[in-house]
């Protein structure tokens, strides 16, 4: 079977179901670029002092250098709404480096023009998330035989993204 990199933009908010897609993912083989063990607020902090600390990166940048560099070489990236202005940028650093992008809409998300635009694949749930990736990871393992007949169009945005970056 065919192995994905993939990293998760999501906000800290989703951080448990950031990593529940996580463990999903790497049970279908794929590889994580996972922040969130990288985002871990020293103990003691009041929430307001965990919110300053992960707005400022305490740690010496050490969590944006991670997830800059994970937005620009993964496979693929998943986006996990809604989330905030960071996985907004997230997703433009992905999208401006080719890296195809699926997108998980929040209960509630109006995604906006630009969010919307980046992302080239849109599904409604993490189910929705996880079928499309086994869906793309058959494809890759058997060579993309068949996939010029696929109808789903959320499937054939991103295989052809996905082909081409891992071309």
């Amino acid at each position: 079977m065919a192995q994905l990199t993939i990293y998760v933009a999501g906000s800290f908010k989703h951080k448990h179901g950031v990593r529940l897609l996580g463990r999903e993912l790497r049970a279908m083989g794929c590889r994580m670029l996972d922040w969130t063990d990288k985002a871990v607020p020293p103990p003691g902090l009041t929430p307001a002092e965990r919110r300053i600390w992960m707005d400022t990166d305490r740690d010496g940048g050490e969590v944006y250098a991670f997830c800059h560099h994970a937005c620009l070489t993964a496979d693929m990236v998943i986006y996990y709404g809604a989330s905030g202005q960071d996985a907004g940028v997230e997703v433009g650093l992905a999208a401006g480096a080719g890296v195809p992008l699926l997108g998980i809409r929040g209960p509630l998300e109006g995604p906006g023009l630009m969010l919307h635009g980046a992302v080239n694949g849109w599904v409604d749930s993490v189910e929705d998330a996880l079928e499309t990736v086994a869906a793309l990871l058959a494809y890759a393992t058997n060579g993309w035989k068949g996939f010029e007949a696929e109808s789903n169009p959320v499937l054939c945005r991103l295989g052809a993204k996905l082909r081409e970056r891992l071309a």
